[in-house]
């Protein structure tokens, strides 16, 4: 299987995203928008102020996918949970849709959610496994079993999904490459579609950002989450899976459309509180508490707390940081035309430096990261956004 071929399909069209806030606890490494409320009542108010927000912000004939995150989309009882995609459907034609991905936790997922959720339109599921090791979970604040997780996994595949993605996490605290082997031969062993493999971040405001201050828990050594890295990409090749982007990898499910659409800069609809959106370098955010947010909603008011729009060199900047993670890499000249904006000339520098230690390479006008800059990969977009700072000096952004 390859991937190449449609390299620069995406990035037409619209995507809807929808976020969904709840989650049964608040996990120690996560900064999403995300709130553990027990009165769900509060649930309801959510799924009316949903469907008024989708009625005023949705627009579109068909979005290119739909994916429904949080928060834990799962954690919504049957009845409510039947209640989401009732509004979704009111709006936006799911069945029709290409791909339509909801996030679920192993401790929320039944047997029950999964197939209302089936037969609402969701064509592709993503569990949040993390790990299988009990005492990593605890570190993460995580409320599952590595067994609960598998039996989530089977009750998904029994309520007829074919394309189902695990979530995993490496480089946790004193994590063993033993251990993360284990975790991808457990998960390897349910035969999943799709596998997303992320290096543990420490991220300020979270828990474990806290704990790392106060020296309650050590990063571990930058070499053996290199080696897990390394290890990672060995295994699930030898397995047939193919690396798309550096942390997502594409089995018989191929890659996650909705995430390949915001690698290549597409638009998008964000709603629900906290969720943002994009229009042609337009870029806005909703207001984040579910009160204020649903607040707006409900009276008829734009729910945007913020917005920007984006000059020329800082939608350059970002179409490079996120497209040179991708492992076809990202055509300048396309990016060029796209944007009228003289992309090559004003990251020469930036791109130079970087073919001179080997971590990019130039195939025409295409750019793409080499297997030794793919650890590189956050420092080389770093510099790249740098370009789009300085640009915005002294500048009127061009209309979009």
């Amino acid at each position: 299987m390859s991937l190449r071929s449609d390299a620069d399909a995406g990035g037409t069209g619209t995507s809807l995203y929808v976020h969904v806030p709840f989650c049964v606890v608040k996990c120690g490494y996560c900064d999403f928008n995300s709130y553990v409320v027990e009165d769900q009542s509060v649930h309801d108010r959510f799924l009316a102020a949903l469907d008024a927000e989708l009625g005023s912000a949705w627009r579109e004939p068909s979005p290119v996918s739909v994916f429904v995150g949080g928060g834990t989309p799962s954690l919504l009882d049957p009845a409510r949970l039947q209640r989401l995609f009732e509004v979704l459907s009111r709006h936006v034609d799911l069945t029709g849709c290409s791909e339509v991905t909801m996030e679920a936790n192993p401790e929320s997922l039944t047997a029950e959610k999964a197939a209302l959720a089936r037969a609402a339109g969701v064509s592709r599921l993503s569990l949040g496994v993390q790990s299988f090791h009990p005492h990593h979970l605890r570190r993460l604040d995580r409320a599952h079993s590595g067994e609960r997780a598998e039996a989530a996994f089977l009750a998904a595949r029994a309520a007829g999904f074919d394309n189902i993605s695990l979530d995993l996490m490496f480089g946790l605290p004193g994590e063993t490459a033993a251990e993360w082997e284990a975790d991808l031969d457990r998960a390897l062993a349910l035969r999943p579609d799709h596998l997303s493999c992320y290096n543990l971040t420490f991220e300020p405001g979270t828990r474990m950002h806290r704990d790392l201050q106060r020296g309650l828990v050590a990063a571990n050594e930058q070499e053996i989450d290199r080696d897990m890295f390394w290890a990672t990409r060995g295994r699930l090749a030898a397995a047939g899976y193919e690396a798309y982007e550096i942390s997502n990898f594409a089995g018989r499910g191929g890659k996650c459309r909705h995430n390949d659409h915001y690698w290549q800069q597409g638009d998008y609809v964000g709603v629900g509180p906290g969720a943002s959106s994009h229009r042609r370098g337009v870029r806005w955010t909703n207001l984040k508490a579910v009160d204020a947010w649903a607040d707006a909603a409900l009276a008829g008011m734009p729910c945007a707390a913020s917005a920007e729009t984006l000059w020329p060199a800082q939608r350059a900047a970002e179409a490079l940081w996120l497209g040179i993670r991708r492992a076809t890499g990202i055509d300048l000249a396309q990016i060029a035309a796209r944007l009228d904006w003289p992309v090559q000339a004003r990251f020469a520098s930036e791109i130079e430096r970087h073919e001179r230690s080997g971590w990019v390479r130039r195939r025409g006008a295409r750019l793409e990261l080499t297997e030794q800059g793919l650890v590189f990969a956050d420092r080389i977009g770093g510099d790249y956004l740098g370009v789009g700072v300085a640009g915005t000096t002294g500048r009127v952004p061009a209309r979009a």
